[in-house]
């Protein structure tokens, strides 16, 4: 049994839903309410007694006295126990007194006898609908108007069943309906077109909106609604022209003004978009978001101190907004004040402790600032927020790197290509740490996926090259692999050194002499590595005081290499030679560090960079 609170409430719903009904006749809309009377009510039940004790209790319901009138319809009821009328009635009575199921009996019985008794087809549609039994509630609306097809109160109330079902094709027809009945009523034909468009059936949406504005041109929920269509369809020229119609009507419309707003900023129309958004600020003052999206214009151009100003302004109106510190922070990063970003950042994660983007922007920001402890623990946090994504990892493995804890570097860049395998990034780092882990052929597996992914990588292909010619194995390979990268960058210094260095694994000294002298001229600087190459060419040719000059400026540059200082203390114990003709095929004692890298691309992996990778991979760690 329903409490007695819930029965006052379903009374009190059902009498608003009726009242409504009656108040909209009123309006034009054809709605009659539910406790009105019409002429064929009025007339007479067949036996006089009964219609005595009827009108007199219809009397006593316009005199406030229900119980009286209760007892009035019953005893009309006992004389004409055939009349559906007088049920209905006495159902309305006990609705007034809160008596729901004694309602529902009582307009069951009225159709039980008359099955086009109306009014208890729509009393009972109004209670069913009113309890959310949206289903029966229908089927009695649906029988009123099979009685009375143009009954407009049925063809509303069935409306706003099937709005609140989210039924559109129902919906619709239902609609279509009340427009073939009454068609000089604006407000039917808009909410027509908005249930098109709900169905993504713009034209026809299209179509009923501009009908609707032939006969009311300044139906500004109309004008909306057909910006709105256009909007949709990537029309802005148009959407545009209706929001301008709209405010040149409503220029209070903030609705309008704002969605004005952001067809021009999609247009990057930047100056119309500041200007409309720079009304609505002038309008609203207080309202942060205003500012945040003027803000986000002003980045968006890249005037970065006056997006950091209206996100100043959002924040002072509301303090614990995480997005706007957040933006705020990003305007930091751009302007190179990596400590106030992270301030906005650190503010962001104050706030919000799953604020997974400002996480990835502090490990970025800690990257920038060469903290990779840092780096580490934001982006563990973010981890345990779910992230999951190949520039996290990335990151973690360089910090992880350049902590010398190789591990779990690489098993942080294995994680980047198991979410990415098409990252060339991924693959070329996680290649560069299998060769300091001495897994040879897991990093020549790592090149060989890059250059399958990107035939034109020219740090893969160099890295490879180089990596067969310190083995002394796949000598030919290696000059093909290095000769690629050398044709789409020619001048490369690393490159050359590389195709010198495999000239000189294979024994062909004068080619490894011509292109190491070449890598010189070409790279930027001095470089430690090339000079102890040509230093061991010079050797070769039995030229000991070239190649120990050669390998002290080496030296210099490097003071920690010992496989120069032994060569270095070698030759100066042992005598000059004739030079010697035939390859040396055994690798130096210690190879250099990275020989082959092009030190202006070198990645924080101490490798050589990628430089014709993907400018998103080359620069990638901003997730």
């Amino acid at each position: 049994m329903k409490s007695g609170f819930l029965k006052v409430f379903a009374v009190v719903g059902i009498a608003c839903m009726l009242s409504s009904c009656a108040s909209s006749s009123s309006s034009g809309g054809g709605r009659r309410s539910l406790f009105s009377l019409s002429t064929r009510e009025m007339q007479p039940p067949p036996v006089s007694k009964a219609y005595s004790h009827y009108i007199h209790g219809i009397m006593l319901v316009r005199e406030g006295d229900l119980d009286g009138a209760i007892g009035a319809f019953k005893e009309a009821a006992e004389y004409d126990p055939t009349s559906g009328r007088i049920h209905t009635q006495l159902a309305r009575a006990y609705l007034r007194k809160g008596k729901l199921e004694m309602a529902a009996i009582e307009a069951i019985r009225a159709v039980e006898i008359d099955p086009d008794e109306i009014g208890a087809r729509m009393l009972l549609g109004a209670m069913y609908s009113h309890q959310e039994r949206y289903t029966e509630a229908a089927e009695q609306f649906r029988e009123a108007l099979r009685v009375e097809p143009d009954n407009m109160t049925a063809l509303n109330s069935l409306a706003e069943i099937f709005d609140r079902q989210e039924n559109m094709y129902e919906l619709i027809k239902t609609y279509e309906r009340i427009v073939e009945i009454r068609p000089d009523l604006d407000w039917v034909h808009n909410k027509l077109a908005r249930a098109y468009i709900t169905l993504g059936r713009f034209d026809k949406a299209e179509t009923e909106l501009i009908r609707t504005l032939d006969l009311f041109p300044d139906l500004s929920e109309a004008i909306y609604n057909l910006g709105m269509i256009y909007e949709l369809r990537k029309d802005y020229g148009k959407a545009i022209e209706q929001y301008e119609r709209l405010l040149e009507l409503e220029p209070r419309n903030l609705g309008a003004r704002k969605k004005l707003a952001i067809m021009y900023a999609t247009r990057e129309e930047w100056d119309k978009a500041i200007e409309q958004y720079a009304a609505l600020i002038e309008r609203r003052p207080n309202m942060p978001n205003f500012r945040k999206a003027l803000g986000l214009l002003y980045f968006r151009i890249r005037e970065f101190e006056k997006a950091g100003d209206q996100f100043e302004e959002a924040i002072a109106k509301d303090p614990e907004d995480a997005t706007t510190h957040y933006l705020l922070g990003a305007v930091y990063q751009e302007m190179g004040d990596l400590n106030k970003a992270l301030e906005q950042f650190i503010q962001v994660t104050d706030i919000d402790e799953e604020a997974l983007k400002a996480y990835l922007k502090l490990g970025l920001l800690y990257g920038e600032k060469n903290m990779p402890g840092m780096v580490v623990s934001v982006l563990e946090k973010a981890i345990e927020l779910g992230a999951r994504n190949e520039a996290i990892y990335l990151l973690m493995g360089t910090a992880y790197h350049q902590q010398q804890e190789i591990e779990k570097a690489v098993a942080a860049f294995e994680e980047a290509v198991e979410n990415n395998p098409e990252s060339k990034l991924a693959h070329f780092r996680l290649g560069v740490l299998y060769e300091e882990q001495e897994r040879f052929d897991d990093s020549v597996e790592q090149m060989r996926r890059v250059i399958e992914i990107d035939p034109e990588h020219v740090s893969a292909l160099n890295y490879l090259g180089y990596m067969f010619a310190e083995k002394s194995q796949n000598l030919e390979e290696a000059e093909e692999l290095i000769l690629r990268a050398l044709e789409i960058e020619p001048d490369n210094g690393a490159f050359l050194d590389s195709l010198g260095w495999v000239y000189y694994r294979g024994g062909d000294y004068e080619g490894a002499l011509e292109y190491l002298e070449r890598a010189i001229d070409n790279i930027d600087g001095d470089d430690p590595v090339i000079r102890e190459h040509l230093g061991d060419v010079y050797l070769e040719f039995g030229r000991q005081e070239r190649a120990l000059e050669q390998w002290e400026r080496s030296l210099a540059l490097d003071p920690s290499n010992e496989t120069v200082i032994e060569k270095i203390e070698g030759l100066e114990m042992k005598p000059q030679e004739a030079p010697v003709t035939a390859p040396q095929t055994d690798s130096p004692t210690d190879p250099p560090t990275d020989p082959q890298a092009d030190t202006k691309e070198d990645a924080p992996l101490d490798s050589p960079a990628d430089s014709k990778a993907d400018p998103k991979e080359d620069a990638p760690l901003d997730p």
